[in-house]
């Protein structure tokens, strides 16, 4: 009986073992799909690359953005079109604009990716902050539906690798 039980132990350990191993890649895959999606919007953005950006935004994608007023914190709300246009002006050098330290939350078709931003405009720092991506997983595919990102012009530090 002995021998069964610790049969049957070592088999359920054994199962027990690659469940995490598991999970833990398919949570590694979809980190992976989330981040490729927000690498590939940043991309198009450096680029100027239009086509490149809408393939990553929802269709009723917004762009929060928090700004500094003289009377506080000023909020403008774009359309991910509006955002695409005034960010691919041919009349202004594209703008790059790195993330770091992203960290990703995922629930079911339910995403969110806090990161450090910097823009840089031929290749000076113009302004640094954070910016919150929400995402949703659309017919198989993750689409950014929100940004919102701080703004500050000091404390940004040399242009990061």
């Amino acid at each position: 009986m002995r021998r069964i039980l610790f049969a049957l132990g070592l088999g359920t350990l054994a199962a027990l073992a690659g469940r995490p191993t598991t999970a833990r890649a398919q949570a590694q895959a979809q980190r992976a799909e989330v981040m490729a999606t927000i690498n590939g919007f940043l991309r198009g953005l450096k680029t100027k690359d239009t086509v490149l950006m809408a393939q990553h935004l929802d269709t009723l994608t917004r762009m929060t953005l928090l700004r500094p007023s003289p009377n506080g914190t000023r909020v403008v709300v774009l359309r991910g079109s509006e955002f695409i246009k005034v960010a691919t002006n041919p009349n202004q050098p594209p703008l790059d604009e790195p993330i770091r330290n992203p960290v990703v939350q995922i629930d079911g078709d339910l995403a969110a990716v806090w990161a450090e931003y910097q823009v840089r405009r031929d290749g000076k720092v113009t302004h640094c902050g954070y910016d919150s991506f929400q995402l949703a997983r659309l017919g198989g595919k993750w689409k950014i539906l929100n940004v919102t990102d701080s703004f500050r012009q000091t404390g940004c530090g040399e242009p990061w690798p």
